[in-house]
């Protein structure tokens, strides 16, 4: 073949090829920017369910919760007093843990049968300097509180002042113990304000309430 006409058709290959190159770019850019349409175009939708999805819900009342849940202790102070099992069994969860002030671990069953056989057995018991904390979610709270306790608790005389934390969990609408701890207060004792003091021979008769220790 002349050397011309090979040239010519090697330049025509050539232009063949490019043309099929383009084209085939063209096609490929054409198939990806629907796709890259639609993905800018979801866009705002995916940042407003973002945005919904973790958005921070209103945070409960705290100070709703603190009135309620002080309102509770001192429910608990009368029930005490009146050694209530059933107030005590309604109103605690059933993982229920109690810690005494000699460290001595009880479940609620165990609480429950040293009430109903007089090895716990109160006289008198008084909360003062209550605090509370709430979660955000308003489904649970921690207290810290002075008790004044006069009585036997576990077969053990329990009379002075302690320091009481206590766990309360809001569940179905409403609020239930879930654990007590209590650390005897020591170097001195000083008297509660009497209108947060209850006892079995003053005040249980007015008392009323639906939560236990």
């Amino acid at each position: 073949m002349h050397p011309f006409l090979f040239e010519r058709r090697m330049n025509c290959m050539r232009r063949f090829f490019f043309v099929v190159a383009v084209l085939g770019l063209a096609s490929l850019f054409g198939a990806c920017e629907p796709a890259a349409s639609n993905n800018a175009a979801n866009k705002p939708a995916n940042a407003a369910n973002n945005s919904a999805n973790t958005a921070a819900k209103p945070a409960a009342d705290a100070a709703a919760i603190e009135t309620e849940i002080k309102k509770l202790v001192s429910d608990m102070a009368a029930n005490m007093t009146k050694n209530d099992a059933d107030a005590f069994d309604k109103n605690t969860t059933d993982n229920y843990m109690f810690v005494g002030p000699n460290g001595a671990v009880a479940t609620k069953a165990d609480r429950l049968k040293s009430m109903k056989s007089g090895d716990t057995k109160y006289e008198s018991v008084a909360y003062d300097e209550v605090g509370v904390r709430s979660n955000p979610e308003g489904t649970g709270a921690i207290v810290i509180s002075r008790a004044t306790v006069k009585g036997v608790n576990m077969g053990q005389k329990v009379d002075g002042q302690y320091r009481v934390t206590q766990v309360w969990r809001k569940s179905d609408g409403a609020w239930k113990l879930v654990h007590t701890q209590t650390t005897p207060i020591t170097g001195g004792t000083t008297t509660p304000p009497s209108n947060t003091a209850a006892s079995n021979s003053t005040g249980s008769s007015a008392a009323t309430g639906n939560s236990n220790k």
